[in-house]
């Protein structure tokens, strides 16, 4: 597979020097050249559009449209994508929250840090480091593994996410490889 080129827009207070940190494990573990840009507040949201007051979440439909507008005519699915790192707590419709939205024909994915956070940076930054690999990971092509120690396993709470590996099993690394 070919190298793709991905973005890391963090959106709101987000450490540059972490994201910094976790391009190059990306760039280690996949094949991506990563460049994050600087971070955003706000980047281009709409609150009566994006975000729900009664709920105080963002929508992560809305969240990844407005990205991908914020990038129209640089995203090209497969070959150059957006991952932006949101200061906040996401949701779409049927779900409490997510960690993380991936809509691949958009080439715009999202992760939200809040339901992530720990006291302990270095368990917050291996979380986030396993989300933007999962969100990648659809990106890519890859669905949802059976694999509960795989990084594309679904996580249905932080326990879950701490439980998997910053890794592909080797059935989605067969699977990545042949994504070309």
């Amino acid at each position: 597979m070919k190298a793709i080129e991905v973005v890391i827009q963090p959106v709101g207070p987000v450490n540059l020097p972490q994201l910094q940190n976790i391009a190059r494990e990306l760039e280690k573990r996949l094949p991506v050249k990563v460049e994050v840009r600087i971070a955003v507040w706000p980047l281009p949201l709409n609150y009566s559009k994006q975000f729900n007051w009664k709920r105080m979440q963002l929508k992560a439909p809305e969240v990844n449209m407005a990205i991908k507008g914020a990038y129209e005519g640089y995203i090209k699915p497969g070959e150059r994508v957006v991952v932006g790192v949101i200061a906040g707590d996401g949701y779409v419709s049927g779900l409490n929250f997510i960690f993380g939205l991936a809509i691949p024909d958009l080439g715009v994915a999202t992760v939200y840090t809040e339901r992530l956070s720990d006291s302990d940076v270095s368990r917050f930054l291996l979380r986030l480091l396993k989300e933007v690999m999962h969100e990648l990971g659809h990106l890519l092509g890859l669905n949802h593994c059976v694999n509960p120690k795989c990084v594309m396993s679904f996580s249905n709470s932080v326990a879950d996410v701490d439980a998997k590996d910053a890794w592909f099993c080797p059935t989605c690394r067969v699977k990545l490889e042949g994504l070309s």
